[in-house]
């Protein structure tokens, strides 16, 4: 019997064990068959309504799967993990084009369905099981997706459906739950290899659901082993072909380096290319690829350690990037330039506001329901459902630590679905409930908790974010700092610009990265910034290129060269109109060690504007022995 005012299907504290009121019928294989048939018809609707073209990465794939097919191997450029590849190489061995290809994106995006599914229904009941089926079959940006050729959605369904075959079978074969857990998410980690390290994670679900500590490690350990062993032959391969065995790609090390990008706020520019070839002698994602993501990786870790509070401000922003909203999932399969033929490009871009809100309402949806669940979870002690919170933050972690796009996120995207269809279940329950008028007092205080947690969780979660953002965005202003490519001693290096003026963090930084020098941006009178090169004692010329942005309103700035706090040279900017770049030069004694170079911008009083105070631009920074 249902105590009256109890909720009929309350979830289990534990799968295994007895409900604390009345358990649902197990969700029937129909429905879950109607579930993936909605999935699959929505994304072939998709793919045959939207003929999209691969470009970038995404052609990438489905050129190095052309070659494998015709050579048997990969291509000696090839950097990434094999398993995307290795599918799509069996498609066009077996005759299929670019239509058979996006099936792996529609297969991926119903394997997530089922696999959600039956996570909720194990978890949270036959009712939360549809509701989340259904939103992730009708998930915007999942089905704008499933026409692009890219490993985020195939991983993000391996991903999830490891932990579905793991609930599924942990009662009744513990064992073959964990080799599932292994062999599943080892396929995962061939497709992107971030997948590996979170096979660890099997742990604590184990240990909610009661299991010993030992017969969890027992496991998971199973599950790392077989996991592990399916990337054997990826690794073998990386020993012939690099002559070191290792099991990831081989290009991390780049990834992170355009994270760390001072100049750009982590996101990837065309100058980096530059900057990374003249500083290290090494091409991005080009032979020796070995060598090159090691110095990529080194660089990257040089500039995060440069500015700790830049650098902090800048996991905000990839955080926002790779969680704020979902409308840049749109920009791959529709408003990316080649993806479309101009037609079918123009059709949608009339209407692209409309699809960016629509895709985005329907995430903040999700996410507030996700969390909303995830209240209601820990108020019901369903502790197997809160072990599962672990993946995706792990997944975010490592994504905003290192580099963020959105569509990263769909890895993690997958698991708020369950929580999200044990809010609306909670909400249809609790509107039946109150009119049935089947409450006590023990229901209405339950009822109580879990309405004022959940309404807590979400707008702490709304209101939080946009802060969280916003002094991000502020570190990052306050702490800007480039890095430039400078010519010392006939030597190419990177040289780290501060500002001077104002004082680091006592007001907006002057300092500003640009494509080939660095910029000061006055938001006072004055602004001045330094960096410290590192020379032998001896005489040396200090020269740089300066003049003024094309788009600036050009008010007259007076710019100065100083080194080791002696004055070198001045000059007035903006040049007269069709004059190059202005030569600031002059000569200093050293005594070794670091030379601090200063470039200070002072605004004459007779600039003509009121509301822009003026930039200017510093390129082409040569130290060289004074020969003379």
């Amino acid at each position: 019997m249902t105590a009256p005012g109890d909720m009929s299907d309350e979830p289990p504290s534990e799968p295994a064990g007895p409900t604390r009121g009345r358990r649902e019928p197990a969700l029937r294989g129909r429905a879950v068959l109607g579930l993936a048939a909605l999935a699959l018809v929505a994304r072939l609707v998709w793919i045959v309504a939207v003929p999209t073209h691969p470009v970038g990465d995404f052609a990438m794939y489905w050129e190095s799967a052309g070659y494998f097919a015709e050579h048997g191997a990969f291509d000696p450029e090839f950097i990434f993990m094999p398993g995307y590849v290795l599918a799509l190489a069996a498609l066009r061995a077996l005759g299929g084009g670019l239509f058979a290809a996006k099936l792996l994106g529609v297969g991926a995006g119903v394997l997530a369905t089922v696999a959600v599914t039956g996570i909720a229904a194990r978890l949270f009941g036959r009712a939360a099981a549809v509701v989340s089926g259904v939103l992730c079959a009708l998930w915007p940006a999942g089905i704008a997706v499933a026409s692009v050729l890219g490993t985020d959605m195939p991983a993000a369904a391996l991903g999830v459906a490891a932990v579905w075959l793991l609930l599924r079978d942990a009662d009744a074969r513990p064992v073959r739950a964990a080799v599932l857990f292994g062999v599943v998410m080892g396929a995962a980690a061939t497709v992107r290899a971030i997948a590996l390290p979170l096979v660890v994670l099997a742990a604590p679900i184990w240990w909610a659901r009661r299991t010993s500590f030992a017969g969890g490690l027992r496991r998971t350990a199973l599950s790392c082993a077989i996991a592990f062993a399916i990337l054997v032959p990826w690794g073998l391969r990386n020993q012939a072909r690099y002559g070191e065995l290792f099991f990831t790609d081989s290009h991390g090390g780049h990834t992170a380096l355009v994270g760390a990008n001072p100049n750009s706020e982590g996101v990837y520019s065309r100058s980096l290319n530059l900057m990374f070839t003249r500083a290290t002698g090494y091409q991005m994602l080009e032979a020796p690829h070995r060598e090159s993501d090691r110095a990529a990786y080194a660089l990257a870790r040089q500039w995060t350690a440069f500015e700790p509070d830049y650098a902090l401000g800048l996991l905000a922003a990839k955080a926002d990037r790779l969680l704020g909203r979902e409308r840049s999932l749109l920009y791959w399969p529709l408003f990316r330039q080649g993806v479309l033929p101009p037609a079918a490009l123009a059709g949608f871009a009339a209407h692209r506001a409309g699809l960016e809100a629509f895709v985005d309402v329907f995430w903040f949806a999700l996410v507030a329901a996700a969390f909303f669940g995830v209240a209601v979870a820990t108020s019901r002690r369903v502790f197997v459902a809160l072990a599962l919170l672990p993946l995706p933050l792990a997944l975010s972690a490592l994504y905003v630590a290192f580099f963020a796009e959105v569509r990263y996120h769909l890895a993690i995207a997958v698991f708020l679905f369950p929580f999200a269809g044990l809010a609306w279940r909670w909400l249809a329950q609790t509107v039946r409930d109150g009119l049935g008028r089947r409450f006590n007092e023990r229901g209405r205080r339950r009822l109580a908790r879990e309405l004022v947690g959940g309404l807590a969780l979400v707008v702490a979660l709304f209101v939080a974010w946009p802060r969280v953002v916003a002094a991000g965005a502020e570190l990052r202003d306050r702490h800007r700092w480039a890095a430039v490519v400078c010519d010392v001693a006939g030597h190419a290096q990177l040289c780290a610009w501060k500002p001077t003026v104002p004082a680091p963090g006592e007001g907006p930084s002057a300092v500003r990265g640009v494509w080939n020098g660095v910029g000061l941006k006055l938001s006072t009178a004055l602004a001045a910034a330094a960096t410290d090169v590192d020379v032998p004692p001896g005489r040396y010329v200090v020269t740089v290129m300066a003049d003024t942005p094309e788009a600036s309103p050009a008010p007259e700035i007076r710019l100065s060269l100083r080194a080791r706090g002696v004055p070198l040279a001045s000059t007035t900017l903006p040049q007269p109109a069709g004059a190059p770049p202005a030569a600031l030069s002059g000569v200093v004694e050293h005594l070794g060690g670091p030379m601090r170079i200063e470039l200070g911008a002072e605004r004459l009083w007779l600039a003509p504007t009121f509301f822009d105070l003026g930039a200017v631009w510093a390129s082409d920074l040569k130290i060289e022995a004074d020969v003379h």
